[in-house]
């Protein structure tokens, strides 16, 4: 895992009000969103920051050969 589990799930709780916020400047250039094309860009980014999170780091240290 890269990440703290509590790390994550601070993440996860930064995520939504940041969609909103999307929406919110996606309208000042003249895009419209419905709410549930909202949802569905969330659970977007929620989706990739998961996979992200739980997808193991590279270990690049000199003792596992890679370096």
């Amino acid at each position: 895992m890269r990440v703290h589990p509590a790390l994550l799930l601070v993440l996860l709780a930064l995520t939504i009000p940041l969609v909103v916020e999307l929406r919110t400047m996606a309208v000042w250039v003249g895009i419209e969103l419905s709410i549930a094309q909202t949802a569905a860009v969330g659970a977007v980014l929620i989706g990739a920051l998961v996979v992200w999170a739980l997808f193991p780091a590279a270990d690049v240290s000199p003792e596992a050969g890679n370096g």
